[in-house]
């Protein structure tokens, strides 16, 4: 029997036992008196309480003083030490499991997080980059793009296919255009379609506000297979079409597409975004992976995943299939590298020139370490556009606009 798997995306946590999810708990802490709720009851109250709702913690776990004070929380970590607590609990107390992180998780959250588990009734047997886990048993290319939606962002994973593994090599997170700036847009379209057909704003109160957002994963199951769904709120019923809510997303689509139409990849698209309206239309050639790709992957190799006699690893390479025709290898941009991830001071400092050319700016490489420009590594001189993300190989992110 497999050891049980957290796979750890805040926008569903998922402690999943022999390939079946015991247990679903968003990142959502609510503040109530001197407790705490996590999971989906709060997130069932985040309209309704907004200032009694954290859902950053996990993507900004530290241990930097909160502000404004959350409760008797000091810190992000105190209350994913809190939010563990009540997944064990309510998964049925397991002795161990096995960590399926994403690799926005920095090298020193990822080792606060194993010290927050040590004080925790339970131990970490292993842990696993979950994109590349996702990825591992599926018919990979030369190179591989995993996306995955989390809360506050979206997150490309990016690995290449060397000597029978899938190695990660590059991330490039997109702020803003996660599953709840999604939710904004698709809230927003529906409330408009209401607002034309019924002049009732479902977003008028709280109350149908929490309502809306409620009903939003059942509208999109709908339209999975419809071009259009009716939808009731209050007595009031309203035509609500896909191609209205894929509009809405649009903004967030071409975000991401930005980097994945760069070269010559192939797409996975990781079970956050099933369901998403039109997306599959824009990338017609992507791989939709299960809700279980994670925890198959890890389930599949967990010999490699579990911890030696060296201790726990961060694996970010497993064994694939061979690609079934040779393609041209996108150029990585070396942001993330490969386990073990260096030191800061390690770090050779990357110099790039930014300067105005032919009526726009345009960015040359200089010295050390390439710049990634919208994921791909920085070689040549480039002109630079609104939108363009320039990420650096320390980590820092510059996302360029044009201000009117």
């Amino acid at each position: 029997m497999n050891l049980p798997i957290l796979d750890i995306n805040d926008a569903s946590l998922g402690l999943w036992r022999d390939g079946e999810m015991a247990l679903s708990s968003p990142g959502y802490a609510l503040l109530e008196g001197n407790s705490y709720r996590f999971g989906e009851p709060a997130r069932q109250q985040a309209r309704l309480h907004p200032r009694q709702i954290n859902h950053r913690y996990w993507s900004q776990l530290d241990t930097e003083p909160l502000t404004p004070a959350f409760g008797s929380s000091r810190h992000t970590a105190d209350l994913v030490h809190s939010h563990l607590l009540a997944i064990h609990e309510a998964g049925g107390r397991p002795d161990q499991v096995v960590l399926a992180a994403p690799g926005s998780l920095q090298h020193d959250q990822l080792a606060l997080l194993l010290g927050i588990v040590e004080q925790c009734p339970f131990s970490v047997a292993g842990l696993a980059d979950r994109a590349v886990a996702a990825t591992a048993g599926q018919a990979v290319s030369e190179y591989n793009w995993h996306v995955e939606l989390q809360l506050n962002q979206a997150l490309l994973t990016g690995m290449r296919y060397e000597a029978g593994s899938i190695v990660r090599d590059n991330m490039v997170p997109i702020p803003g255009s996660g599953w709840l700036a999604f939710q904004e847009s698709l809230a927003r379209a529906v409330a408009e379609a209401f607002i034309r057909q019924t002049r009732f704003d479902p977003r008028h109160s709280a109350r149908d506000e929490q309502a809306l957002f409620d009903a939003l994963p059942g509208i999109l199951k709908k339209l999975l297979s419809a071009s259009e769904t009716n939808v009731e709120f209050d007595g009031r019923q309203a035509r609500v079409e896909r191609a209205s809510l894929a509009e809405a997303c649009d903004s967030h689509y071409q975000r991401i597409l930005r980097t994945l139409l760069a070269g010559d990849a192939q797409v996975f698209l990781g079970a956050t975004l099933n369901g998403l309206p039109s997306l599959r239309e824009k990338l017609p050639d992507a791989v939709q992976c299960e809700a279980t790709a994670v925890s198959a992957g890890v389930d599949v190799h967990q010999d490699r995943v579990l911890a030696d006699a060296t201790g726990i690893r961060f694996i970010t390479s497993l064994p694939a299939n061979a690609p079934a025709a040779s393609a041209p290898v996108p150029e990585p941009a070396p942001v993330a590298a490969p386990e073990p991830e260096p030191e800061p001071e390690q770090i050779a400092p990357s110099r790039c020139q930014i300067e105005f050319r032919d009526g726009g700016l345009s960015i040359q490489p200089q010295s050390g370490p390439a710049p990634a420009l919208n994921g791909r590594a920085l070689v040549a001189e480039t002109q630079l556009g609104d939108g363009d993300l320039l990420q650096l190989p320390d980590g820092t992110i510059w996302r360029l606009s044009r201000e009117t």
